[in-house]
């Protein structure tokens, strides 16, 4: 798949770029979590990026600083796809179980049953994830290898 072995996906420290992402993003939840509403794609999009941040900081800190080859990059995209995926499943679930216990009402803003129906669509979510992971890292390739022979001719 990838023929030079000099090509390799260097792993950022997480640095104030993505502070200031978690910071807007909890202020998004902040606000989401005021109003009476029972929105499922937005609790579905915030449940993905939940996901998708937390995975960027798990990866960041343990990882910093070192290079993985270019041969792994597609399966560790898939994988991390997979995760991210399998996560945001979990976490719009979460969003929306806090979300019904912070209101305390009679009347859920998400009932029981929409709950339960965000865990049936993990594996949906989960091969969805993996998919756009193994895209993101196929062009990061394509990307790579583009500017590498740009540079070289």
């Amino acid at each position: 798949m990838v023929s030079d072995p000099t090509l390799v996906f260097s792993i950022a420290k997480p640095g104030s770029g993505l502070r200031l992402i978690t910071v807007v993003y909890g202020l998004l939840l902040f606000v989401w979590l005021s109003p009476e509403d029972s929105v499922v794609w937005l609790v579905a999009v915030l449940g993905m990026g939940l996901s998708a941040l937390m995975l960027t900081w798990l990866v960041q800190r343990r990882l910093g600083g070192s290079t993985i080859p270019a041969a792994y990059v597609p399966t560790a995209g898939g994988l991390l796809g997979t995760i991210c995926g399998l996560g945001g499943t979990l976490g719009a679930a979460g969003l929306m179980f806090f979300k019904n216990a912070l209101h305390a009402h009679v009347f859920w803003d998400y009932p029981p049953a929409l709950v339960a129906a965000m865990f049936t669509r993990a594996p949906v979510w989960a091969l969805a994830g993996g998919l756009v992971g193994v895209g993101l890292s196929l062009l990061w390739l394509w990307q790579a290898q583009f500017r590498k022979s740009n540079r070289a001719g």
